[in-house]
């Protein structure tokens, strides 16, 4: 304890300690030389005498030194402070080093702050490990869809595994009465959600089973709702607000923290400002084999695996067939329950792309430590001379490496720090380019945990590199450095074999980089160019959601279908308007199907084929093919036949060598109640949702035909309108007008705007996020390597001034000595390239799910990449060359 306080005194008071340490070994000498010249010593000889009796003063000061505080500790305060004088010394060196440095940190920072946030941190729920979420699917279908209401609940009363069970489904509404009406994403939520998640609301109570049973209008609203559109007023409690029009009372209001559903899955993935009853209808208990569109989740019992709960729903299937209609059971026979963690279905196939980014700027972090390598192993080589001094007067290998690393620590410290700036502001670009892609983004932020791993990386990525080339000067240096300068100086054969060693990590790993961004670019254009079915240019989409409260029934839904697009063909400049409840890259439903006359059977992966409910002009306003038969007309009405027109992937399948044209088709099995439709027409192939998405079956219904029943109405998916209008005009003065008409039809009814060439674009940004990203470091590591492999040259041509000028006095042409350094330069770059093109070949196999009709192993790519690279290292290999020409011989041969 007297030891640590002895220490603590010291660092408090150095300066004052260290002039009274001063002050007291003076006072001896002094008394010394009096005692010399009282025994007849002249004044001088007495202080020459009294110095050499008191000894080493300097080493006398270590050692009172050793009893204040550690010689080790004293010994890296001394080592920081010459290597800030260094660094201060020589503020080129230190400007590029710590430049180089943070671009490097602040990549690795900002993508690790993505992955940490998406893929290491928690969801915000209790013991989130033992969420999982439960789906259904058919034998041999390509994708899981949700559960429907009379299989949640068969699985809710049965399954033992789970402690409890909740389904969920995401819904808009209105919210009305209030300053700003707007419309708003909830949910649908059984009571047991907020319990299985385990957040309890922070004001009021959570949703209970009479809520639900009596389907009792009551709401819980989320915190940012409150916030934003209520002040955080408490006494919204027990008042009502209208949601489509109709009053809820609010009953609780959820914490800050509180996001659900989390952003994320395709599936319900959006998250929800208002929490109401999922109060199933009569129709919805019933609904075997239809509304697969809500989301299970389950918290497991404490001690019970995710295996566990597979093996036992497994089990359940049988007892779950039988409580189907007799007539559906060859239909859902084999349908099977997937089973899943919370946590992955939330990153979904983002999980891939994050940790590609991550391995990508892993790969930027190496290149910008070789070129701090390179940098530390020239400044060495400038610092032989002062190196071998401190050899001679005493300082051992040990010692000198100690100095070289603590100086290479300091700059490490100060990159760190401008690698964590520029960390926040990058994170805050790649969030701006991502947009809503990734899962959770509201949630990522930088925490301790980046901070402490931005402290690893910039202290122990530069110090690895660092410690090479340390070692190197420490037990290389000798006496014989004292005797020559610098510039006529050859460089050793070790020292270059070191550089070129960087110089070819560099160019390998570059060219890595170049060949996974051509990939991704390749993969980019090649969805770019696939056609979407449709055509985009001058479209414009406006998209309501209709209130239940001004819209009860399917007469007035219809209705407002017929009345907005009237409005919008009175619009100067439309051409053709349509609609519909889905539209391309947005088709949401699936639903079973019976065919007549069909030459082949109905396989069982595709039983489940997409749908949409349009109006007459649908297909003219988007540009649709017409590839035999007739588009919908206004004479297709409740009066008329039941019409349905099909895609070519449905006609091929069914009917793959006759015209389906008159055959009928209807929902759900042979003996299912549904009308038979006729097929009256055939169009092309239309993408139903991302656009590298397999396209599948898909059957349009004219609106006017559906009889649209309270229960079909109890969502939103036949109350959302999708009005597409193609135009002769510019679209940004028409979107205007054609707010201005459905405003005319209901002015509390917010209208979404956009043009269709934005659709596509949208649907495109995790392809452009990624191949943006990934380009935009490739170009980065090409850049840092371009520096590295000049910097190199540079100083190889500088340690060669002297031979140069001896090779020109001996008549070297200039050609010669521009092959002399650029040999060496294309020697390492063939070598370089080698290891980098075996090791794309190796690592781009893992980007395969994230290609789209490209390979791994693309030509084109690997060729691009490396004519590219080539590029960049020839013009930074020119300008040395260049220089090694303008060496004078007579000034050179004259230099000591």
């Amino acid at each position: 304890m007297s030891r640590l306080l002895r220490r603590l005194r010291y660092w408090i008071r150095r300066r004052r300690m260290e002039q009274e340490l001063v002050e007291e070994i003076e006072f001896h000498r002094a008394l010394k030389q009096q005692d010399f010249e009282r025994s007849g010593l002249p004044p001088e000889q007495a202080r020459t005498a009294s110095r050499r009796a008191l000894g080493n003063v300097l080493l006398a000061r270590e050692d009172a030194r050793g009893v204040w505080v550690s010689p080790w500790l004293d010994q890296l305060w001394q080592d920081i402070a010459y290597g800030l004088r260094q660094l201060r010394r020589n503020p080129g060196f230190t400007l590029i080093a710590i430049v180089t440095l943070a671009i490097g940190i602040g990549a690795n920072s900002a993508v690790f702050t993505m992955v940490n946030s998406i893929l290491l941190e928690s969801l915000p729920y209790k013991d989130p490990s033992q969420l999982v979420l439960t789906f259904e699917q058919l034998p041999n279908a390509p994708v899981k869809f949700g559960v429907s209401p009379p299989d949640f609940e068969f699985l809710r009363n049965q399954a033992r595994s789970f402690a409890a069970m909740a389904a969920y489904r995401t819904v808009s509404y209105e919210l009305s009465g209030v300053t700003q009406p707007e419309r708003l994403m909830g949910a649908r939520v059984s009571p047991e959600l907020f319990s299985v998640v385990g957040i309890a609301p922070a004001i009021g109570r959570a949703l209970t089973r009479d809520d639900d049973r009596q389907e009792s209008h009551v709401v819980v609203l989320s915190h940012g709702l409150w916030s934003r559109t209520f002040g955080r007023d408490a006494g919204i409690m027990g008042r009502a607000i209208l949601l489509d029009g109709r009053p809820y009372t609010v009953v609780g209001i959820m914490p800050p923290s509180f996001e659900f559903p989390p952003r994320g899955p395709e599936l319900n993935g959006e998250p929800a400002e208002v929490f109401v009853p999922m109060a199933f209808s009569e129709f919805e208990r019933q609904a075997y084999g239809m509304m697969y569109s809500n989301t299970v989740v389950g918290r497991l019992k404490t001690g019970i695996s995710i295996d566990q709960a597979r093996a036992e729903l497994a089990t359940l299937l049988k007892p779950l067939v039988e409580t189907y209609p007799a007539v559906l059971a060859p239909f859902i026979s084999g349908i099977s329950i997937p089973v899943a963690p919370f946590n992955e279905e939330v990153v979904g196939r983002s999980r891939r792309m994050l940790l590609m980014l991550m391995g990508t700027v892993v790969m930027v972090l190496l290149i910008s430590c070789v070129d701090v390598g390179n940098l530390i192993l020239t400044h060495s080589s400038a610092r032989q001379r002062e190196i071998a001094i401190r050899s001679s007067l005493g300082a051992g290998p040990t010692r000198i490496v100690q100095q070289l690393v603590t100086e290479t620590i300091t700059l490490a410290t100060g990159s760190g720090i401008a690698g964590l700036l520029l960390a926040y502001f990058s994170m805050r670009a790649l969030l701006s380019i991502a947009g809503q892609t990734l899962p959770r983004a509201e949630s990522i932020a930088m925490n301790h945990r980046v901070i402490a791993f931005t402290a690893v990386v910039a202290l122990m990525t530069p110090l690895v590199f660092a410690l090479l080339p340390a070692l190197r000067t420490a037990f290389t240096t000798d006496a014989e450095v004292l005797k020559h300068t610098t510039t006529s100086a050859t460089p050793g054969r070790a020292r270059s074999r070191l550089l070129g060693t960087f110089v070819i990590a560099q160019v390998a790993l570059a060219l890595v980089l170049s060949v996974g961004a051509g990939l991704l670019v390749r993969s980019f254009l090649r969805l770019l160019s696939t056609n979407p079915g449709f055509r985009p240019e001058q479209v414009v989409r406006l998209t309501t959601t209709l209130p239940s409260g001004r819209y009860a029934n399917g007469q007035q839904v219809k209705e407002f279908y017929r009345r907005e697009i009237e409005a919008a063909q009175r619009v100067p400049g439309v051409v053709v308007a349509g609609a519909g409840n889905d539209l391309p890259l947005g088709v949401r439903d699936r639903r079973a199907f019976t065919a007549e006359g069909n030459t082949r059977p109905i396989p069982e992966a595709s039983r489940l084929i997409a749908s949409t409910w349009t109006s007459a002009g649908y297909f003219q306003a988007l540009g649709i093919p017409l590839i035999r038969g007739r588009f919908f007309t206004d004479a297709d009405n409740r009066d008329a036949q039941q019409v349905v027109i099909i895609n070519e992937i449905l006609a091929r399948m069914l009917w793959p060598d006759a015209d389906p044209m008159g055959y009928r088709i209807k929902w759900g099995i042979e003996a299912s109640q549904s009308p038979w439709m006729t097929i009256v027409g055939v169009v092309g192939d239309v993408k139903q949702s991302r656009l590298d998405a397999p396209t599948i079956a898909q059957v349009y219904v004219p609106i006017s035909q559906q009889p649209l029943t309270a229960d079909l109405l109890s969502g939103d998916f036949f109350r959302t309108v999708n009005l597409v209008v193609r135009s002769s005009r510019d679209l940004k003065s028409l979107i205007p007008e054609l707010r201005a008409s459905v405003r005319q039809l209901d002015p509390e009814l917010p209208v979404k705007a956009e043009p269709r060439t934005d659709m596509i674009g949208e649907s495109l940004k995790p392809q452009r996020f990624s191949m943006t990203v990934v380009m935009l470091f490739a170009i980065l590591a090409v850049g840092l390597a371009a520096i590295g492999i000049y910097g190199v040259l540079a100083t190889v041509v500088g340690q060669q001034t002297h031979e140069i000028g001896v090779r020109m006095a001996l008549g070297a042409r200039s050609a010669d000595l521009i092959w002399m350094v650029l040999r060496r330069a294309l020697a390492l770059m063939a070598i370089g390239m080698g290891i980098g093109i075996a090791g794309a070949l190796a690592l781009t196999h893992l980007m395969s799910g994230l290609l789209y009709e490209v390979r791994p192993t693309n030509a084109t790519a690997f060729l691009g990449a490396s004519v590219l690279l080539a590029s960049f290292v020839i013009v930074a290999s020119v300008i040395p060359a260049w220089r090694a020409t303008r060496v004078d011989p007579l000034v050179v041969l004259k230099s000591p």
